[in-house]
């Protein structure tokens, strides 16, 4: 059964054919996702959402011999944003250290230097890519909202979040030779 045939018979109902994709593409998409992302576990998760994704949105695909090629780009940008909430989730942990009382004074220093450094490098950043930054992260607006908000559009809204992350990860990085 070809590509075509195949998503034909998936849109009408048969689920055996959406077997046959599965057995077709999984393996490929797989192996991209794990160069991908960190772990095998997220890759299989991002694998699942992937076909969760191919399977609700099948219709709107146009040219049924891009399958490949369609799948692959659902599949790295689910890989993208599990990659920007991973580096939003250290952002608003390193928001405020915690004092649970158990910490020593050394880690709570520790922590306040680490905010005190993620401060510095927000305040570096160009204007707009810090208010888009910050935006997403602290007061979680969409792209839409920041872009009425800003008098941007959404794509500048996710140009400025996606550079402006970039800065911030650069800069953070621990440098070479240096323990982490």
């Amino acid at each position: 059964m070809d590509e075509s045939e195949a998503i034909a018979r998936v849109l009408a109902g048969e689920r055996d054919a959406f077997h046959v994709l599965l057995e077709r593409h999984s393996g490929p998409l797989l192996a991209t996702l794990r160069s991908s992302l960190s772990n095998r576990e997220d890759a299989r998760e991002v694998l699942q959402e992937t076909w969760l994704r191919a399977y609700q949105n099948l219709a709107r695909l146009r040219e049924p011999l891009r399958l490949r090629a369609w799948l692959l780009s659902i599949a790295l940008n689910l890989a993208r944003a599990r990659h920007r909430r991973g580096f939003e989730r250290m952002l608003e942990d390193a928001a405020e250290p915690e004092t649970d009382g158990t910490s020593g004074e050394a880690e709570l220093l520790e922590q306040r230097d680490e905010l005190a450094r993620l401060r510095a490098r927000m305040a570096a950043l160009p204007a707009r890519q810090r208010e888009v930054v910050d935006l997403r992260v602290n007061h979680e607006l969409s792209h839409a909202e920041i872009a009425v908000l800003l008098g941007i559009t959404e794509e500048a809204s996710r140009a400025n979040y996606y550079q402006g992350l970039q800065r911030l990860k650069q800069a953070l990085a621990p440098t070479r030779g240096t323990p982490a």
